[in-house]
């Protein structure tokens, strides 16, 4: 719809009559649409002579675009920083890159759905581990499984004596910080 509203105000009014109307298309598009759009944004700033605002267009349409799922973008943010950038602006574009790769990174189910997406298949998704540890433990021991019992570990001196028994005060020596100061409370400070 965008696409056709802006061939119409191209013809009737112009270039630059259309920033107003991509400008509307980026704010209510979805992700995916918005990359295409932002791509389209951008050839037309460059065919007008405005590099920096197709620069900071790419940059916006970045965020939206993963470099293993969508490489197309990059390619073509990759062959307009040669064309028409510097050594600073193609090292920014490089930074973005990696930024916005470490961020779909960490949204693994994203990356996993957006490649099942572009093989046209349905996610199947495979639980490693159970949601309750526990039940999965009772459930092992129900089928059968040899599992490891939980044994109580019960702590012994070094002669294999239990240890004695300790008032709640007593002061562990074994945990004692052998770095910290000691301070007594009737220091002036």
């Amino acid at each position: 719809m965008f696409t056709i509203y802006i061939a119409k105000a191209t013809a009737n009014f112009g270039l630059p009559a259309t920033r107003p109307i991509y400008e509307r298309a980026l704010e209510v598009l979805p992700n995916r649409q918005t990359a295409q759009m932002c791509l389209r944004f951008a050839a037309l700033e460059r065919k007008m002579g405005e590099i920096d605002r197709a620069r900071a267009i790419y940059a916006h349409a970045s965020q939206f675009c993963d470099p293993r799922v969508d490489p197309g973008f990059w390619s073509e943010w990759n062959s307009f920083e040669i064309e028409t950038g510097s050594e600073d602006t193609f090292r920014e574009m490089l930074r973005i890159k990696r930024s916005v790769q470490a961020q779909f990174n960490t949204e693994a189910s994203y990356l996993a759905a957006q490649t099942m997406a572009t093989k046209g298949t349905r996610p199947v998704v495979e639980v490693t581990q159970p949601a309750d540890p526990m039940a999965a433990a009772e459930r092992e021991v129900g089928t059968g499984e040899k599992t490891t019992a939980f044994i109580a570990a019960r702590h012994t001196t070094s002669t294999g004596a239990p240890p004695p028994e300790r008032s709640e005060g007593a002061e562990d020596s074994e945990a004692k910080n052998e770095e910290e100061i000691q301070i007594s409370d009737d220091e002036d400070m």
